[in-house]
């Protein structure tokens, strides 16, 4: 009984053990490979007061395009409840090719083009791209 036992310890540890490396390996070969993980956005905006409502029509319109592009898995945007001329869009994607792909479309680019006097030009806006490991989260 105690040999078999023994044995039983053994070969779960082995098992155990091989676990281990698989998944050292999985997250290594991820942060090597960013364009297999997912992108998440963080945009800081700042709109001059009389541009708000302008602002927020604006991104809603691109949003229902947005949402329809197979590479978007999230995107929105959220107003400051300390200072409503600022904003936080918050967009995620299967990863960066989508998200090249999602530049080049035309509800982007009338978007763009419909704010683009509409910024604070005090304010530094900010661009945060956060890659997402699928085998870490």
């Amino acid at each position: 009984m105690k040999n078999i036992l023994t044995s039983l310890i053994c070969f779960l540890m082995i098992l155990s053990g091989c676990n281990a490396p698989s998944q050292k390996t999985e997250t290594a070969s991820c942060e090597a490979d960013k364009a297999s993980m997912k992108l998440v956005m963080n945009l800081t905006r700042k709109v001059k007061p009389e541009q708000v409502s302008a602002f927020k029509e604006s991104f809603e319109k691109c949003k229902v395009g947005t949402l329809q592009e197979p590479g978007c898995v999230d995107y929105g945007m959220y107003q400051s409840y300390t200072d409503s001329t600022e904003f936080i869009i918050v967009e995620t994607w299967k990863n960066k090719g989508e998200h090249l792909k999602h530049m080049e479309t035309e509800h982007l680019k009338i978007h763009i083009g419909e704010i683009k006097e509409m910024g604070d030009p005090t304010f530094k806006a900010t661009n945060t791209e956060i890659y997402v490991c699928p085998s870490v989260n």
